[in-house]
């Protein structure tokens, strides 16, 4: 008679009536119709019974005592969980003004009494068919929003990923040709073709690199094997090639490494997840900015890493979105940064699959991002 729900079940009806007679007849009379139904004799026992089991329908009278049934319908409306829930009102014959209220704050119905238990029943799955098919009409509009949104989506990032590719591809293939055909006029030329061919490589190594380590990352593979390793002699090397990508810049790097010369984490990750965050700052701080990282002892054991820049920062409202896998400030063709958007979702992945995070601090001018790592004994590391 009824249809299903998701669930398999019958749809739960809530009856709020604070006359027992009526409550308990109504009740029995629609669980005969194969109903579900939980019941409460005012509004304040309705809103908690609502909170906890969620009805697909609500039969209310209107003049109650504690909470009446005008108030419950404002009560259900402001919990977004609760707002879509359709209410039926059980009214006076005589009380025109109440059910004009009903209506007027959102009821979807209303029965007078004394009602028929059979004009009710038709009531009831009249509201439930309607409410069925707008929330059908709200999934397949939120489909069509995600379908069209998951399609923008993959434009933009192929229209990314194209642009990160073929513009080192190309720097390679044409300074290598260059070269290999000798048409450069001094040595120095040669030496600064090929210095650009090398670094174009290296920024193609790094975007595989990237993607690499997220297919790793979805099929649940991390190296979490800790090694002890200097950073100075093992972090900064990249580092200062990774600068030499914003040489127009003229930017002034500042490394302060003070962790007893080890650092206790996966050598190769843990360079890559800094390498990104360094990156990060050089790639948005200003012309003749600083760049500062930090590594040093954390209070517990472990190790802190802070990079601090003289950017335009980032605002509270985006300092959890820009970790998300492909998330970039700027969009499109015409965007300002490069990149594909994974520098902070690979660091902070890194750190969290050490047991440690990555955030972004408050900072008076500029961003401030703060990895920790917790401290490991010496036999859980790996010496390297």
């Amino acid at each position: 008679m009824n249809e299903k729900t998701g669930n398999d079940q019958q749809p739960l009806l809530l009856i709020v009536e604070d006359e027992a007679p009526i409550r308990m007849g109504l009740s029995a009379a629609m669980t005969r119709l194969g109903y579900r139904v939980i019941a409460a004799e005012n509004g304040s026992d309705a809103i908690l019974k609502a909170s906890e089991n969620h009805p697909d329908l609500i039969i209310s009278d209107i003049k109650m005592p504690v909470l009446d049934g005008i108030e419950l319908k404002k009560r259900l409306g402001a919990d977004p969980a609760l707002a879509a829930v359709p209410l039926i009102y059980l009214s006076a014959r005589s009380a025109v003004e109440d059910r004009v209220n009903g209506i007027r704050f959102g009821a979807d119905d209303y029965v007078t009494k004394p009602f028929d238990v059979g004009e009710l029943a038709a009531r009831v799955e009249a509201v439930l068919r309607r409410a069925r098919g707008e929330r059908k009409l709200g999934f397949d509009l939120a489909r069509q929003i995600d379908r069209e949104e998951m399609e923008r989506l993959r434009r933009e990032l192929m229209q990314n990923f194209h642009h990160e590719v073929r513009t080192p591809l190309n720097n390679v293939m044409m300074f290598l040709e260059i070269v290999a055909t000798q048409k450069f006029e001094t040595v120095e030329e040669q030496k600064e073709f090929i210095r650009i061919a090398r670094a174009s490589g290296d920024r193609l190594e790094s975007l595989i690199s990237d993607i690499i380590f997220l297919t790793d990352l979805d099929q649940g593979v991390t190296n979490n094997v800790r090694q002890a390793f200097n950073p100075e002699s093992h972090v900064l090397p990249s580092l200062k090639r990774r600068l030499m990508r914003y040489e127009g810049k003229s930017l002034n790097f500042v490394p302060i490494i003070s962790t007893s010369g080890t650092i206790k984490a996966p050598r190769h990750e843990f360079a890559h997840a800094i390498q990104h965050l360094v990156d990060n700052a050089f790639k948005f701080s200003p012309k003749d900015g600083t760049v500062i990282l930090k590594i040093v002892p954390g209070e517990r054991g472990g190790a802190v890493v802070v990079v601090e820049d003289q950017g335009v920062g980032i605002p509270a409202s985006l300092r959890e979105q820009v970790f998300e896998r492909y998330y970039q400030i700027s969009q499109g063709p015409a965007r300002e940064y490069q990149g594909l958007g994974l520098g902070l979702t690979i660091a902070r992945a890194v750190f969290r699959s050490l047991g440690g995070d990555v955030t972004i601090l408050e900072s008076a001018r500029g961003c401030c991002i703060q990895g920790t790592l917790p401290d490991v004994s010496v036999d859980d590391a790996a010496h390297g």
